[in-house]
């Protein structure tokens, strides 16, 4: 009864700070501050789960970006509609506040330099209840052809089949330097600029039912992953209405 009710304030408290984070969000990526311009946004699928969201990585806000592109403010009167969860890296988590909003935020830590021999498993496992943003391209680059195993790894081992939506999205580094660890001090975290134009576009599902009968795996993965380079090139040349 006690763990129940805990269980059931923790759940109040994330989405207490999941709405909070959004509005801010939103405050600064949608208006007065900044203006993004949302295209194919009738391509989110409405289910909280099993989807798997795939985006180029320009800086270390797109995830913030993306979500409240994606659901706020949707998602303050539909808490079902669940918003994106993401990845970031441990080092992110050795600050005490940091922590307890990544945590709110349900956030899955990765080890530096992506090498968790263990989240690919972890991402399977966590599509199961909730929708999940990878970066595809593994690291902060401008390449949309620059892309790591781990989507294609998940997609192909999946348990059931996975909702794959395709992001594109620029415009971002124009407003945060793109970060990384040769930035030091304030201006790693500070704006740059206010009054800027991003866009972040999201396209229909990745058709991927036909490679499902590659047998080799590693190129089956290989074949998904060149699949969600070629959707994510479109976005950029040709976006969504």
């Amino acid at each position: 009864m006690i763990r129940q009710i805990f269980n059931r304030i923790g759940i109040w408290i994330a989405y207490v700070a999941l709405i909070t984070t959004g509005f801010v969000s939103f405050i600064f990526f949608r208006f007065p501050f900044n203006f993004t311009m949302v295209r194919g946004k009738k391509n989110i699928p409405k289910k909280g789960k099993n989807v798997l969201y795939v985006s180029n990585h320009l800086s270390m806000y797109d995830s913030f970006l993306i979500a409240v592109a994606a659901f706020f403010p949707a998602f303050v009167t539909h808490p079902s509609r669940q918003p994106l969860n993401f990845a970031a890296e441990e080092n992110y988590f050795t600050r005490w506040y940091l922590r307890i909003l990544f945590r709110l935020l349900r956030t899955i830590p990765v080890k530096s330099g992506r090498s968790d021999p263990f989240l690919m498993r972890k991402y399977i496992q966590f599509l199961k209840k909730r929708n999940i943003l990878i970066f595809y391209q593994g690291t902060r680059s401008f390449n949309l052809k620059k892309i790591k195993a781990g989507p294609g790894y998940v997609i192909a081992n999946a348990e059931s089949d996975l909702t794959v939506i395709p992001v594109y999205h620029e415009g971002i580094t124009r407003i945060f330097s793109r970060g990384g660890p040769r930035t030091k001090g304030l201006w790693r975290w500070l704006p740059r600029s206010l009054f800027r134009k991003t866009v972040v576009s999201f396209g229909p599902p990745i058709e991927y039912s036909d490679l499902r009968e590659i047998e080799d795996p590693k190129e089956k993965i290989a074949a998904i992953n060149q699949r969600i380079i070629e959707n994510i090139e479109k976005l950029q040349v040709a976006p969504p209405e």
